[in-house]
């Protein structure tokens, strides 16, 4: 997702059986050549991922092609390991505590890594984070838990337009339509409310709240010898005015 606009900048369709972590290397090769990013500037990215990409060559990667990151390591194994090495814990929330600990011998020494312990109702997960953002435990571990704004957007899609419960195609190549058109009505729903609803009462819906209580205000659209003439909206309805008052942006 692109900041603050919430737009899907990239979709990539894969065969069922690929494992996540081979699909980071052709994502970002696509979106340098998409952004038209120097190198130069790489290091203004950060890269915010979880374990499925957090394998060590990608971390690897990741700083050879000059950007910043915040990955989720893989191997759970070793986050137990590196747990042991914890020599203070500092607390994030009612449940969670996280610490320092050196750098995996695999990876280069300029990288962080800091372990996050989470107390369950069952049992103690737990978790470590590479980093090369050069923040404190407390604010990796915020930092990183940001990331969940993009995975409501993709519940908020499925939930809202109810595009994203059915993708399977028999066809490669219709399956690949159907994520593009996906991709088209996420943006479309972004756009419009980064664009005519940001400044009104309705600042801050989803796509749920726009699809479900927006697009279904009653009304009547007049149109004119091929043009827009007027759009009237049921008064009775919630959110009829600021809707019209967004509408006319268009206009204006």
């Amino acid at each position: 997702m692109l900041y603050p606009f919430r737009e899907s900048l990239l979709s990539q369709l894969y065969p069922g059986f690929t494992h996540s972590s081979h699909a980071l290397k052709p994502a970002i090769e696509t979106l340098e050549g998409r952004l038209e990013l120097p190198p130069q500037r790489r290091h203004k990215v950060i890269w915010r991922l979880d374990a499925g990409y957090g394998s060590d060559a990608n971390v690897i990667y990741l700083q050879q092609r000059g950007y910043r990151f915040l990955v989720k390591g893989r191997s759970n194994r070793r986050a137990a390991i590196l747990s042991q090495q914890v020599k203070y814990w500092r607390q994030v929330d009612s449940s969670r505590f996280v610490g320092r600990v050196p750098t995996p011998s695999s990876l280069p020494d300029d990288i962080r890594t800091f372990v996050i312990r989470t107390h369950g109702p069952k049992r103690v997960r737990l978790t470590y984070l590479l980093t090369t953002v050069k923040l404190t435990g407390l604010a990796t571990v915020r930092l990183y838990d940001q990331r969940g704004g993009a995975e409501t957007e993709f519940r908020a899609d499925k939930s809202g337009g109810g595009w994203l419960q059915k993708r399977r195609k028999h066809r490669r190549n219709a399956q690949e339509a159907w994520v593009h058109l996906t991709d088209m009505a996420h943006n479309f729903l972004a756009w419009f409310a980064y664009t005519k609803l940001r400044h009104t009462s309705l600042a801050g819906l989803g796509p749920l709240r726009i699809t479900r209580d927006l697009f279904r205000v009653p009304g009547l659209v007049e149109f004119r010898d091929g043009q827009l003439f007027s759009v009237k909206l049921l008064k009775s309805a919630p959110h009829a005015d600021p809707l019209l008052a967004a509408l006319r942006c268009f206009w204006e």
